[in-house]
């Protein structure tokens, strides 16, 4: 494939070119912890890193960010302000739904 999509809770959350994804250096927290479960199967371990938390009920979601409730990063804008796509590159190939790359548009220096 060319391009990657990453979705949390039926929304795209990060996209990019396969480049952008797995070897770009920024992205949405969720990714981070979808890369940081993923086995070394050059080592034994009894259990993988899990992404903490639950996800939301589908019928039932959160105002502000899906993700925030799981978010080791969240900030308080996150609890109340649906995350806008933000573009990672001048190129515009890889964008997160994430208020932490919006910090100026949301007054979070």
């Amino acid at each position: 494939c060319d391009r990657v999509a990453i979705m949390y809770a039926g929304q795209i959350i990060e996209m990019g070119t396969v480049e952008d994804v797995f070897e770009g250096k920024y992205h949405h927290p969720y990714t981070e912890g979808l890369f940081g479960a993923i086995p070394d199967l050059s080592k034994k371990t009894k259990r993988l890193n899990p992404v903490e938390g639950l996800m939301p009920d589908p019928t039932d979601l959160p105002t502000g960010c899906y993700f925030c409730a799981r978010c080791e990063k969240a900030m308080e804008i996150c609890k109340t302000k649906e995350p806008e796509n933000c573009w990672l590159n001048n190129d515009k190939t890889h964008f997160v739904k994430c208020h932490l790359f919006n910090k100026d548009k949301n007054n979070n220096k």
